[in-house]
């Protein structure tokens, strides 16, 4: 499949500045950062994956790909349902709860605010919580959607005690985009904390920016935006 690196680059710079900050900020600073985490990630022996003909490809040896493709079936599954997408509520709703059984959006959100969370009182950490969650879902059902019509291929995983990293295409008539899971296992579960969209983090880059708008004007000022973005 051909792809085109510059359509790409424009489409993963959207996704990540989606609902807060506009397309029109730089992220070369944390961009950059981002792809090194990522390069550094890879498995230098990755373990290739079996095809399966059906809306994703490739099917994981470990319990943590084979959970992150049910999830991923399933988000595609809802997202494609003629029914659901006369039924908006009912469709956000579904989709929250798939994402939401797979995403730590709590962990997520601590490293996101990174030692600003610890100054930060519970009734405003569960608040923040709350909406970044939102947020999130929101650029993750983004993503999906743009690719309609296109296969999820699973390419390969490293599995590292209770960490695993998985590499996984979107691949549609006229584009690829890659997007790198990061799980940790909780019990028997495995739950992802941090996703790469064309190798930028998006916990390093919800960090970067969240970082400069409570620097220029306040957590309350964050919390502000947040809402603003996700009602």
């Amino acid at each position: 499949m051909k792809t085109n690196p510059k359509s790409n680059s424009i489409l993963a710079g959207a996704l990540l500045m989606l609902v807060l900050m506009g397309p029109s900020m730089a992220l070369s600073e944390n961009a950059a950062a981002s792809k090194e985490d990522a390069a550094a990630s890879q498995p230098s022996q990755p373990k290739r994956l079996k095809v399966a003909a059906v809306g994703t490809t490739g099917f994981g040896f470990s319990d943590a790909a084979s959970g992150l493709k049910m999830t991923v079936d399933q988000v595609l599954e809802i997202v494609t349902d003629e029914n659901l997408k006369k039924d908006e509520q009912s469709r956000t709703l579904a989709l929250r709860k798939v994402i939401g059984q797979r995403f730590d959006f709590r962990k997520m959100a601590m490293h996101t605010l990174a030692n600003v969370w610890d100054r930060r009182s519970h009734k405003e950490q569960e608040q923040f919580i709350r909406l970044f969650q939102k947020l999130l879902e929101k650029s993750y059902m983004h993503i999906i959607e743009n690719f309609q019509g296109g296969k999820v291929h699973f390419l390969s995983e490293r599995v590292k005690g209770d960490y695993a990293f998985i590499k996984t295409n979107i691949v549609s008539a006229d584009r690829t985009i890659a997007i790198y899971y990061k799980l940790k296992r909780e019990g028997q579960n495995w739950r992802v904390y941090d996703f790469l969209v064309q190798g930028v983090s998006m916990v390093r880059n919800y960090r970067f920016q969240f970082t400069k708008v409570i620097r220029q004007e306040s957590f309350k000022g964050l919390l502000k935006r947040l809402k603003e973005q996700t009602a």
